[in-house]
């Protein structure tokens, strides 16, 4: 059985706010005179940055499901995500990232994308990953880790508010796809 793990948070984020929290804690416990400019500077670059990052795509929604064995093998051939969101006039993108160990034992890896919204309407988009020639670049974690993305929206506006169902379904003709060790999707909100 694959299971799932479920992520909101960023490693930069929570950096970002434990120097906040960090700084803020030594200005506001520490007499006025005794205060550096250097710890100043800290909290206002600190400030410019969190501004900087938060005016970049912000994650919505991140749910990881691991294969067993680095195999998504048939029996996992319908993977459902359900995703809570909230109406919004702002752009989103639908992101799907695949995690390879070692070699796959396929060049092109089919599946089908599915969002059905919380009134029942659905729509579908084919997805075609080539380990081979890969259409967005991937991320390379060591030699023998990367992770190939497909943005499968660009551009998403959700209508309404309530939870959306996403699935995805792996049109592999193989009954094990070793070296698939992972299956993510990413609801990342954009500026337009």
């Amino acid at each position: 059985m694959f299971f799932k793990k479920k992520s909101y948070q960023y490693g930069k984020l929570n950096l970002i706010f434990f120097t906040l929290s960090v700084v803020t804690k030594k200005l506001l416990f520490s007499p006025p005179k005794k205060i550096m400019k250097r710890e100043r500077l800290i909290l206002v670059l600190v400030l410019a940055l969190f501004t900087f990052v938060s005016c970049k795509k912000s994650v919505i929604f991140e749910e990881k499901v691991i294969f067993p064995n680095a195999n998504w093998a048939f029996e996992y051939k319908a993977i459902p995500f359900k995703v809570p969101l909230t109406a919004s006039e702002k752009p989103c993108a639908v992101i799907v990232e695949l995690d390879l160990v070692g070699v796959p034992n396929v060049e092109m890896f089919y599946a089908a994308f599915s969002m059905t919204t919380p009134k029942g309407g659905r729509t579908s988009k084919s997805l075609i990953f080539n380990f081979k020639v890969p259409k967005e670049p991937y991320i390379i974690k060591n030699s023998n880790e990367k992770t190939y993305r497909l943005t499968v929206y660009p551009k998403k506006y959700f209508s309404e508010t309530g939870t959306y169902t996403f699935e995805v379904n792996q049109l592999s003709n193989k009954a094990d796809n070793y070296g698939i060790q992972s299956l993510r999707l990413k609801i990342e909100r954009v500026n337009e």
